[in-house]
């Protein structure tokens, strides 16, 4: 479902997995809904998939299916789950990757890893604390959005005059110039709101 062009990012924001033989998820997709909820209709496993009618475009997506139907997902779940971890929403699908930050003992992560099976490339990107979502303007943010600020910022984007359009950063980012638009003004809009709200 990611790989298509109509999607650009996947979040799964929360879950379910209190019925032994279902599994209820819920999914965020940033681009066309219509397309992830007909892929999913059309997977094997999916017993029910529910989505605002009234909503075109990004929004969200509430999928109950045999969680053999999710093996990466339930996967993942049971790894650190087993190993005393929690994992944080949202957890990320993109250009052929899965991210998650889990919240635990460093050495119980290290044992979730080590117990992974081969078929799943895990790397640790980082260790260490991170500010209070109070704290931390980037919480909000997608993946997609983060990157799409910091390859600005870095292109002085926000320079005075402007070092660089929308077209190549689309370039940089591997999408469309109004893609590049729409990440930017919704990161930014987040950004200011919790800056504004952190001095209430």
């Amino acid at each position: 479902m990611t790989e298509s062009s109509a999607i650009s990012q996947l979040r799964l924001v929360d879950w379910n997995l209190a019925a032994e033989d279902l599994a209820t998820v819920l999914y965020d997709v940033d681009g066309d809904t219509s397309v992830f909820v007909d892929a999913a209709r059309g997977t094997d496993g999916i017993e029910d998939v529910a989505a605002p009618t009234s909503t075109g475009g990004s929004g969200y997506v509430l999928v109950t299916a045999n969680p053999d139907a999710l093996p990466f997902f339930r996967t993942f779940l049971v790894l650190t789950a087993r190993a005393g971890l929690l994992v944080r929403s949202p957890v990320v699908y993109s250009d052929f990757e899965t991210r998650g930050e889990v919240v635990g003992d460093a050495s119980a992560l290290q044992t979730a890893v080590d117990a992974a099976p081969r078929t799943i490339d895990v790397t640790i990107e980082n260790i260490g604390s991170r500010p209070s979502q109070r704290t931390d303007p980037f919480f909000e943010l997608s993946n997609r959005q983060r990157e799409a600020v910091f390859t600005a910022f870095e292109h002085g984007y926000y320079q005075h005059p402007r070092e660089t359009t929308h077209a190549e950063l689309a370039e940089e980012l591997g999408c469309a110039a109004n893609t590049v638009s729409e990440h930017l003004q919704k990161a930014e809009v987040k950004l200011i709101k919790a800056l504004v709200e952190l001095q209430s």
